[in-house]
């Protein structure tokens, strides 16, 4: 049965960091002033009812699980499973998949998954296919600016009900959805992280599409990455302190700390 636990990495005063963050972020984004917020999201169905399994004690690990009714097209049921582990919390988890109660998929993930700090499980058809895929976004905290760390994990569907696992480091943003920037009805993924150049911070943004295999690099369809000086205020301006060109030294080729299985 479900128990009740503290959580495996973060402070309670953490923890209120976080939320602080998160609280900020929504109010300052709901401008919807970043260039790419203009374009169409997708609409997300969201599921949060994680079942927690505490096994730390005599198993050194910890499970939590999420069932989703009637995923799959044939109406089938999906349930994730996230197990993290006691001797290397930080890397070598576990992301389980069952179809109808039946494990189907079991794959590694170097990222701890602190019940604590799980978000909603979003469904979307994210590339266009037809078929369901899913996103998870997971903190791992730190001080300052680095509290806003998340592991980025989307698990995109195969025709055969096997799924993909595209995973990257990333800034918490939970409002930075996909866009579909060029109607197509894939939407393209944007990264954000911040890029330090001469005395000053940019938040800066890169576009990646999934092309049913990987992760490929869309900047120059779209004229992309774009950077934002970090203020101590809004801001959502493409610097001209940097010139378009010159941003493009700082794209990259793929998410950082990225991750395909």
């Amino acid at each position: 049965m479900p128990q009740s636990f503290q959580p495996l990495t973060a402070t309670s005063k953490m923890r209120q960091l976080l939320i602080f963050l998160t609280l900020a972020t929504v109010s300052l984004s709901a401008k919807a002033q970043y260039p790419f917020e203009k374009f169409p999201a997708p609409e997300y169905e969201v599921y949060n009812d994680w079942k927690i399994y505490d096994k730390r004690d005599k198993e050194q690990k910890i499970h939590s699980t999420l069932t989703i009714p009637g995923f799959f097209d044939n109406k089938d049921t999906l349930t994730i499973q996230l197990t993290s582990y006691t001797e290397h919390n930080w890397e070598n988890s576990i992301i389980r998949i069952y179809n109808n109660k039946t494990l189907s998929q079991k794959i590694t993930e170097n990222m701890g998954f602190d019940p604590a700090g799980l978000d909603t499980v979003k469904v979307a058809d994210i590339n266009g296919d037809g078929l369901a895929d899913i996103k998870i976004v997971t903190p791992y905290f730190g001080c300052g600016l680095a509290a806003l760390n998340v592991r980025v994990i989307y698990l995109f569907q195969k025709p055969d009900k096997s799924f993909i696992k595209i995973s990257y480091d990333d800034k918490m943003s939970p409002v930075r959805q996909e866009r579909d920037l060029n109607g197509d009805g894939n939407f393209e993924i944007i990264t954000m992280n911040l890029v330090g150049v001469e005395d000053h911070n940019y938040w800066t943004f890169n576009v990646f599409s999934f092309n049913g295999e990987d992760l490929i690099n869309v900047n120059s369809t779209y004229n992309y990455p774009i950077m934002i000086q970090y203020l101590f205020r809004d801001n959502y301006e493409i610097t001209k302190k940097i010139s378009r060109e010159k941003m493009k030294e700082f794209a990259l080729e793929t998410p950082e700390e990225y991750n395909r299985k």
